[in-house]
């Protein structure tokens, strides 16, 4: 089995008007959110040339890139390797010498109609996190889709019990809690946001922070079961939104969402000859199956 952590990756506007010019006619920003996710998937047809780098130094002109290949591809579902060059030592009878890698991991994009997931494998032998992987795809994307006045956000979905968890641990109670929501995108988490909150994000082009904080000398009343807490919970695991909390009688906040990342398995059979040039039905109808389990929420 292979183990893939869960992503979700959600889409911004880029409000700021480009200079329109022969070569580079006006896009309409809200032509693009319309088709946010065709405008994506174009990024991974042949004549786009996709390469994958990342800035060194936070620089604009030093990038490293990244070799990928495109395993398979179907009604919306991308199966790549994403390979990272490093340089080996090696010795053998006292004598060391230096070889160039290049050890890669799947990733599995779901990019159906309001999906919006990425599964990044787990092998610390390519890259020692995940979180590497989804900023390099995070940069990557960006920099290709602000042509087109789009930004995107790849965030690790979590589950909620984290957050009663962390509650549980203080005895003194919870001062304050901060939840982000995102820019509007899928139906389902919006619903849980409520439409004050989304139509202020379209509004406001912005991704609005609502903060709950107890009168001085006592705590916040958090309670599971409390429908409009726990839809606030969900949002946020749902989109990767990191929660932030403040116990009582400390000076730093916790931060919820980085401890209980949602990851799920896959048949490592599943992924065995997809570089054919013609599917088998049986494997990526199970690579179908692994995408339609993942879940909005995760308790």
């Amino acid at each position: 089995m292979i183990r893939f952590t869960i992503y979700t990756y959600l889409f911004k506007p880029i409000n700021q008007p480009q200079e329109p010019d022969m070569f580079s006619p006006e896009v309409k920003v809200e032509e693009s959110l319309a088709m946010k996710q065709e405008l994506l998937g174009e990024l991974f047809l042949k004549e786009s040339k996709l390469r994958f780098t990342k800035s060194r130094n936070n620089s604009d002109s030093d990038y490293k890139q990244f070799e990928h290949l495109i395993v398979a591809q179907h009604d919306g579902i991308i199966v790549m390797r994403l390979a990272n060059t490093t340089t080996q030592v090696h010795e053998k009878d006292f004598n060391r010498w230096t070889e160039e890698d290049n050890p890669s991991l799947f990733v599995i994009i779901d990019n159906r109609k309001d999906k919006q997931i990425i599964a990044i494998e787990n092998r610390a032998q390519a890259f020692s996190d995940t979180q590497t992987v989804a900023h390099i795809m995070e940069e990557t994307f960006n920099r290709r889709l602000w042509s087109k006045r789009l930004q995107v956000q790849i965030n690790a979905k979590y589950r909620t019990r984290e957050f009663w968890d962390v509650v549980s641990e203080y005895d003194q109670g919870i001062a304050s809690v901060t939840f982000k929501f995102p820019y509007p995108n899928l139906p389902e988490i919006s619903d849980m946001v409520g439409e004050y909150y989304t139509e202020l994000a379209r509004r406001t082009n912005t991704e609005p922070k609502t903060t709950i904080t107890a009168p001085p000398k006592e705590k916040a009343v958090l309670q599971q079961g409390d429908l409009i807490l726990e839809q606030m919970i969900k949002a946020a695991s749902a989109s990767g939104k990191v929660i932030m909390m403040r116990p009582k009688g400390a000076r730093k906040w916790r931060k919820i969402g980085l401890e209980t990342i949602v990851q799920e398995e896959l048949s490592d059979q599943a992924l065995k000859g997809l570089e054919e040039q013609e599917l088998i039905p049986r494997k990526w109808q199970a690579i179908v199956d692994f995408l339609d389990k993942i879940q909005v929420v995760y308790a």
